[in-house]
């Protein structure tokens, strides 16, 4: 129908009601959330709190101002399907328009016209599978062969219970085959009837020569049990070369349970086939990758193949670094567990990756060992001497001047540190003549240590920045 209107808002109202017994009872048609086009509020007495301004309102309702004749509309099969009263299989309703107004005469007006209600006529064949609704043994769900493979007058396309064994398809373990006790023996949720694996090990019934294998059990494609070891049967040592290209590192395996095992070892110029029944030692290894593949006499489907290293020592690494300002050396250390220093003929020993050492002479010598003598020593020089010229310093700005005087060099390395001991710069020169010029324009004013290395020596100088 279309209508217009005018009302003062939650006070006046209008809205549709439905009756299925005559009149007798009625019942508030649809809600804001109608389609295609309905009402405009769902506003309550209840829910206007403290406004108390909806007393007549029964929650779905016109009110406010349309003053233009507009078509509104309810879509009785599109508002079913939405959850709202399904009143398509009704053969009696009856529709009223009801006008709601407060005792106020200002903004009272509806007008309403064109109202019409469109449907369609029922027929014979409701689901058009070409069998009449009085022969169809599935009236509202098309089943145009009338197939009913339990033959119970109920089609299958529309039976909840296909088997007929008295538990519903949506709850039926096997629901086209009968199972009424619902009976599941390996109790995967497929009723015995219709399991075609009774026992649930992964090999059909056909092929299954082990039916009743126990649940969890490993089967082979036989569906009989197959043969394994526990994950922790083998438990693997590996040693490592004690020295570089020493050749004696090794592997060692252990077997649980006795039995008589074949080790395939392939690895750095290594392919041996090796025999054991619990325990194998294979030596003279040289550092690398390994794999081990050990199979079983009897037991044709069973490998189990490990992927292992065998380390070797890390070459012995020391570097230096002078603290002149109070007449120390920190040495970073590498490549041992433990380190042997001898500095200036006195011995230290540490397990430690840095140590910082005193500088007792002039000219310090310096010897680093570790624990295993194939990695050999590290020997150093170190020099706290001012038979080099450094000069000017102070410097003010441009170039730091470094002279050498030993005309056997032919290359130094230049370092300069902060009093923190942050590195800012580095480099090593060739010494084709015998100076080297630093440009210090860009340091900040302030105390800096520069190292000179050679091969032979380590030297440390304090430098100012003006």
């Amino acid at each position: 129908f279309s209508m217009a209107y005018d009302l003062e808002v939650n006070f006046d109202i209008v809205y549709v009601e439905y009756s299925t017994d005559d009149g007798a009872s009625w019942n508030v048609l649809g809600n804001v959330n109608s389609q295609p086009n309905w009402y405009t509020s769902d506003r309550t007495n209840e829910s206007s709190g403290n406004d108390d301004d909806c007393q007549n309102c029964p929650g779905a309702q016109w009110t406010g101002t349309n003053t233009t004749l507009t078509e509104y509309a309810y879509d009785f099969v599109a508002n079913a399907a939405l959850g709202e009263t399904d009143l398509t299989n009704e053969s009696n309703v009856v529709f009223r328009i009801v006008f709601q107004a407060d005792p106020a005469v200002n903004q009272e007006g509806v007008v309403i016209d064109d109202f019409v209600v469109e449907g369609f006529q029922d027929d014979d064949d409701d689901d058009n599978d070409g069998v009449l609704d009085v022969d169809d043994n599935c009236p509202l769900i098309g089943n145009a062969d009338q197939a009913d493979a339990d033959n119970d007058g109920i089609g299958d396309a529309c039976d909840e219970d296909d088997d007929n064994d008295g538990v519903l398809d949506i709850d039926d373990n096997c629901p086209l085959v009968a199972n009424a006790d619902q009976a599941d023996t390996d109790g995967d949720g497929i009723g015995d009837p219709c399991d075609d694996d009774a026992d649930n090990d992964g090999v059909p019934n056909s092929f299954d020569q082990c039916a009743d294998t126990p649940a969890g059990t490993i089967v082979d494609v036989t569906g009989c049990p197959a043969f394994t070891l526990p994950p922790d049967n083998f438990s693997i040592l590996v040693t490592g070369e004690s020295c570089r290209s020493s050749n004696n590192g090794s592997i060692s395996i252990s077997a649980a349970q006795t039995l008589d095992y074949t080790a395939t070892v392939t690895g750095p110029n290594t392919n041996e086939v090796l025999e054991f029944t619990d325990t194998l030692e294979i030596t003279a290894l040289a550092s690398g990758d390994y794999t081990v593949c050990i199979t079983i006499a009897g037991q044709a489907d069973y490998e189990n193949c490990f992927s292992l290293s065998v380390p070797q020592p890390e070459d012995l690494a020391v570097s230096s670094r002078i603290g002149s300002l109070d007449n120390k050396v920190t040495l970073n250390l590498s490549g041992g567990k433990s380190y042997t220093i001898v500095l200036n003929n006195e011995v230290y020993r540490t397990t430690e990756s840095e140590i910082t050492l005193p500088l007792s002479r002039i000219e310090n010598t310096l010897t680093v060992s570790t624990e295993k003598a194939c990695q050999g020593a590290y020997e150093e020089t170190i020099f706290l001497s001012s038979k080099l010229l450094v000069y000017p310093n102070p410097v003010e700005g441009s170039d730091l001047n470094i002279f050498m005087g030993d005309n056997e060099l032919e290359e130094v390395e230049i370092s300069l540190y902060t009093l923190n001991g942050v590195k800012i710069m580095g480099k090593k020169y060739s010494l084709l003549n015998r100076e080297i010029s630093l440009n210090v324009d860009r340091l900040a004013r302030g105390i800096y240590l520069l190292n000179i290395k050679t091969e032979r020596s380590l030297v440390n100088y304090k430098i100012l920045r003006k």
